[in-house]
């Protein structure tokens, strides 16, 4: 157990870098073009106006929450025993657990993925005009503002959920995902973005600052451990 959570505490110290290389990169070359996209914007502050003037949606937050772990066991082969979802809280029995089933509600936004399959399947159907895509541009900026705003809202609460995938790992691995998920949402709707781009920069970038770490880090760390060692030393003597 106690070299369980040093492994997740150390995974999650490793992935720090890489949540530093997808804001740069997020920033860089998905940013501008979300101020461009003035659909999903229009959805994201829409839905900031209701929530600003009526209550959060806790109910449909929780039951999509609890869904999320449902498909995510799915996935992953177990059986769901039992399910749970109202106002003040919600619970799934499984027979399979693991990190990725705990802290599917908090990367994964179960709404937007249905709003894209939505589409996807009416594009199978029918020859959907132009509009539409502007429509699931909307429909993603809303949606993705829930489930920001009620993930927020839940990790303030306190989960369960984290304190089994352990804080430390748990923090960096959601903001890590959601931020992918986020470019991929936005590039999905702007014809003229590349996901091919975004995540090969992501990967270059990433790259280069963990190759960074491992060129330098040792003798960095040796540097300032024998500075402090030396003045310490010094403190003492002069105490």
């Amino acid at each position: 157990m106690i070299l369980i959570k040093a492994g997740k505490i150390l995974l999650g110290i490793l992935l720090l870098p890489a949540c530093v290389a997808a804001t740069v990169v997020f920033g860089r070359e998905v940013f501008p073009v979300l101020f461009r996209e003035v659909w999903f914007l229009a959805g994201l502050f829409a839905y900031l106006l209701l929530l600003a003037i009526f209550q959060q949606p806790i109910r449909t937050y929780i039951f999509g929450h609890e869904l999320t772990h449902v498909i995510w066991v799915w996935i992953f082969g177990g059986r769901v025993k039992g399910f749970k979802a109202a106002a003040k809280g919600g619970e799934v029995r499984t027979t399979r657990s693991n990190f990725l089933i705990f802290l599917a509600p908090y990367f994964f936004p179960l709404y937007s993925a249905l709003a894209i399959g939505i589409y996807l399947l009416l594009g199978l159907i029918w020859d959907l005009p132009p509009p539409a895509l502007s429509y699931l541009s909307f429909a993603l900026g809303f949606t993705w503002a829930f489930h920001l705003t009620l993930t927020i809202y839940v990790i303030i609460q306190g989960q369960p959920d984290i304190w089994a995938a352990g804080r430390i790992f748990s923090f960096p691995f959601i903001y890590l995902v959601n931020v992918v998920i986020l470019a991929a949402l936005i590039i999905f709707v702007t014809p003229e973005s590349s996901s091919r781009l975004f995540f090969r920069s992501l990967w270059e970038r990433s790259r280069g600052d963990y190759l960074l770490i491992w060129n330098h880090g040792p003798d960095f760390c040796r540097r300032h451990y024998e500075l402090f060692r030396d003045e310490f030393s010094a403190f003492l003597a002069g105490t």
